[in-house]
């Protein structure tokens, strides 16, 4: 048998003092060490000199395949050592009462009062150091050139007072960095030392769960009285904001307060699982031009991993012009300085989002928009009848779900408004056609706002995205019944049966019937309608139908060099996806296009173990009905984890090829919720906050991915 697949024995649980604590999905049992679960590990110092090298651990020790002795003695040996040479001395009976009466050791308070190695102790590249936190976060230079150009004294003096502080607050910052010694190579390091870990974690716990500092501050007060523990005593505001700090040494622009700050998010590929992280918001002291966005980003990635030229494999981006400006446009930039190809992605929801808004501008000339927006405006100034409905109008924002929940708020509480609106404004009253329009539209905006929620999932695939928007795409035809017609028989198909706008028609009868699908209301107001305005209101809708359906055939997140929609597709990379390629067809479509980036990291041998991993999977698929019934069942919801979880300890060569080329962001979403972040964080009430400070909160947001 081979080694990898080694059973476990039920002998080796008294012998080596082991614990079958769970089974998954094979059968295969995941083995728990007693002597972890109820002594905890050995206390050890590292010592010049001596043999061990990593300081000890606090964990409890987990085996998994392959179950051999050989891997339990060196855990013991190495973690227990007394209690080990103890228990292999004792009879079988006395082996089998050893652990009866003993508590486990998390659950005492010993185990978090230990004072002798209470302290954590992080080595930090000097480059993260005296780049990134010293210099893009602190940056001095670059305020004294933004505020050059202010003609007048006060402008200097404002901006002197500006400089001083930010050297202030750097002063303080950098005091936390002690230099390190140098490695072996000559590579220098800065070290940052924790005394206190119980009140560092709990720190930085509160802070990731959304407490301000001193809130956190209170709170570990208020559990050190109750709990009586005295380690964590002598916290406040100031030694939290030390904490974060500390913890941001362990493509999107946004402005608050006045405070411009570029975000930047990377997905990454990390033993066998897909991870979106947040990388940094750098405050952006300079004018916001594409070249100072891209040396800013340079500056970083070269101080964080500089081989990232050749790593990087997609840069993900909404479309304003500084961004994807085919010419000087940040991510051409960034495409140009790789060193393979790049994947351009115009974030798909963006593109959505200006199609319905310039669809919905072109109703009525404009009209029917402005119209709602002007509304709404006066309904919010009602303050009798909100109190009166315990409901407040929402507010018609630029962004296109706002408009879906006008919508519905007006149609909701249609007859309540109408009431109002004719004893105190009838010049306000909504026609007839407005309502008709509005009650035939407000299914395809559900749509999209539906849509809108699918394509903004973080784990979303650029290979999932596709079909998202096809999918949309058949729901407003169908909705509509739209009927492509030929251009050349344009005179000949007008016809009363028929509504057409351009290149497509909808019958009379069917728009009649979406109408009075909409309820006895919509119905009404159609009705009400002469001849001629019953013809408009039918025109309009079916030329906001065809519009919005042509517009959105022509979405592709996937561009080109010129920023125009790519040709190809995005690669696929779950097994549903892959099961339908041809071994011979995934190697020249999918493998060929990278396997000089992957050549650069991997060798020739792993690259035939993802040839050979797709043959396998084709073969079990066509030959496994179980395993074929489990891929067919993931839709274009499921995630890369859980599509490849089918079978986790397989095909491991091409999952891993296939993560890599999942790591590209399809949408911007993650960094908008980055921005919601910031703008909670920056209330008014904290004008202080350090940008470091705030870079501490978004890490201890993700400290528990990140361990």
């Amino acid at each position: 048998m081979p080694p990898r697949t080694t059973p476990f024995q039920s002998k080796h649980c008294l012998e080596f003092g082991l614990e079958i604590v769970s089974r998954d999905q094979h059968g295969n049992p995941m083995v728990r060490c007693n002597f972890c679960t109820f002594e905890g590990r050995d206390k050890v110092e590292i010592t010049e000199g001596g043999t061990r090298k990593r300081k000890s651990r606090v964990d409890v020790k987990y085996f998994t395949k392959p179950f051999t002795p050989l891997n339990f003695r060196s855990h013991l040996n190495g973690q227990h050592n007394e209690s080990w040479e103890a228990y292999q001395q004792m009879s079988t009976s006395a082996k089998k009462e050893y652990f009866n009466d003993k508590i486990s050791s998390t659950n005492t308070l010993h185990v978090h009062m230990d004072l002798t190695s209470d302290s954590i102790e992080y080595t930090i590249k000097a480059p993260i150091v005296d780049t990134i936190i010293g210099g893009l976060f602190f940056n001095a230079e670059a305020i004294q050139e933004e505020d050059c150009d202010d003609a007048g004294e006060d402008a200097a003096s404002a901006a002197s007072k500006k400089i001083n502080k930010l050297a202030k607050q750097k002063n303080n910052a950098m005091l936390l960095f002690k230099q390190g010694e140098r490695a072996s190579n000559g590579a220098a390091s800065y070290t940052v030392v924790i005394k206190n870990t119980m009140r560092y974690q709990l720190a930085i716990d509160h802070v990731g769960a959304g407490m301000s500092f001193k809130q956190t501050a209170l709170a570990i007060g208020h559990a050190k009285n109750r709990a009586q523990v005295p380690k964590l005593a002598g916290i406040n505001d100031l030694i939290v904001g030390q904490y974060v700090r500390v913890q941001v040494a362990a493509g999107d622009g946004s402005t608050h307060r006045g405070q411009s700050f570029f975000d930047l998010r990377l997905r990454l590929y990390w033993h066998g699982r897909l991870l979106n992280l947040h990388l940094v918001a750098l405050p952006m002291f300079d004018c916001h031009t594409a070249e100072n966005m891209f040396n800013m980003i340079v500056k970083l990635l070269d101080a964080l991993f500089p081989k990232w030229r050749a790593k990087l494999i997609g840069v993900s981006s909404d479309g304003e012009n500084t961004m994807t400006g085919r010419h000087r446009g940040l991510v051409t930039r960034l495409v140009a300085a790789a060193e393979y190809n790049v994947m351009r992605v115009w974030c798909a929801p963006h593109q959505i989002d200006i199609i319905a808004k310039k669809c919905a501008d072109r109703i009525d000339g404009g009209t029917w928009i402005k119209f709602a927006y002007s509304y709404t405006v006066y309904l919010r100034t009602q303050f009798n009848l909100i109190i009166e409905m315990g409901a407040k109008c929402p507010k018609k924002t630029n962004r296109w779900v706002h408009l879906g929940n006008v919508l519905k708020f007006l149609k909701e509480n249609r007859r309540r408004l109408m009431t109002h609106t004719e004893e105190d404004r009838p010049d306000m009253l909504p026609s007839d056609a407005w309502w008709t329009v509005t009650y035939a539209i407000a299914p395809a905006i559900d749509a999209i706002n539906i849509a809108f929620a699918q394509l903004q999932n973080r784990s979303l695939l650029m290979a999932q995205q596709e079909s998202h928007i096809i999918a949309l795409v058949a729901t407003i035809s169908t909705m509509f019944d739209l009927e492509l017609i030929d251009r050349v028989d344009a005179v000949a198909e007008e016809h009363e049966n028929f509504v057409r706008f351009e290149t497509m028609r909808i019958r009379t009868d069917h728009l009649i019937i979406l109408i009075e699908d909409q309820g006895s209301m919509a119905r009404d107001c159609f009705l009400r309608l002469d001849v001629a305005d019953k013809a408009t209101v039918l025109k309009q809708i079916v030329a906001y139908a065809e519009t919005l359906v042509i517009e959105l055939q022509g979405v592709r997140a996937e561009r080109d060099d010129s920023n125009l929609p790519r040709e190809q597709d995005a690669p696929p990379v779950l097994p549903g996806q892959l099961v339908g390629l041809r071994p011979a067809h995934f190697i020249r479509n999918v493998l060929d296009p990278h396997r000089e980036r992957i050549l650069r990291f991997w060798s020739d041998v792993d690259i035939d173990e993802v040839e050979e991993n797709h043959r396998q999977l084709v073969a079990a698929y066509n030959n496994d009905p179980i395993l074929r019934r489990t891929i067919d069942e993931h839709d274009n919801s499921a995630t890369f984890d859980d599509a490849w979880d089918v079978a986790p300890h397989q095909w491991l060569h091409l999952r891993a090829f296939c993560g890599g080329l999942a790591t590209i962001f399809p949408n911007t979403t993650s960094v908008e919720s980055d921005f919601s972040i910031l703008k909670w964080e920056m209330d008014p009430n904290r004008t202080d906050l350090m940008h470091l400070s705030l870079e501490g909160i978004f890490q201890a947001k993700q400290r528990v991915v990140l361990q």
